[in-house]
């Protein structure tokens, strides 16, 4: 799946403005996109409540359109894709484990009402993603030049680096630059 990832509201807003003259990304028919609704999820902050996580794009192949008929969403980089936690959150989250050790503490620290087997349903998911994410990282900068036994903990140096510069955090920072979700 498709999908873009905006860093701001502001480029969410000028993207569905420029929509007519953007080409699709599966056809590449310039045209033919139109906005086709949201998807909603959970609310990090209200957990009954369901929220916006992202907007659909469709490539209109009806009445006289030539698109493509496929659809693309538009995330905000706060957003991680089928994850119930914030960017911000998930950073706050992977930083106070690597630097307590005790994860369900750490987890505990966000408040986010999940039961206390999802910090460790996160952290494998942390675990397997880290590959992609350090050859990602590695063609943005060199990784620092810290000494550590943990793997983990080079890994947040090193995306901590590559975003220094940065308004948002470490993981929003990766996806709207990188264009690719961060687990």
């Amino acid at each position: 799946m498709c999908s873009r990832i905006c860093s701001s509201q502001q480029e969410v807003d000028d993207l569905h403005t420029r929509l007519k003259i953007t080409p699709c990304p599966h056809c590449k028919e310039v045209g033919s996109l139109i906005k086709h609704g949201f998807l909603r999820g959970y609310d990090p902050e209200h957990q009954l409540n369901k929220t916006i996580r992202a907007a659909r794009v469709f490539c209109s192949n009806r009445n006289r359109a030539t698109g493509c008929g496929r659809t693309f969403s538009v995330w905000m980089a706060d957003r991680i894709k089928q994850f119930f936690l914030c960017a911000d959150s998930l950073w706050q989250f992977l930083s106070n484990a690597v630097s307590s050790g005790n994860k369900l503490e750490a987890f505990r620290k966000l408040n986010s009402g999940l039961s206390d087997s999802a910090p460790y349903r996160i952290w494998r998911r942390f675990l397997n993603a880290q590959a992609a994410i350090r050859a990602a990282l590695v063609g943005l900068c060199e990784p620092p030049q810290i000494v550590s036994d943990c793997p983990v903990q080079l890994t947040l140096a090193h995306l901590q680096k590559a975003f220094q510069e940065h308004r948002l955090s470490p993981i929003a920072a990766f996806g709207a630059t990188l264009q690719s979700f961060f687990i």
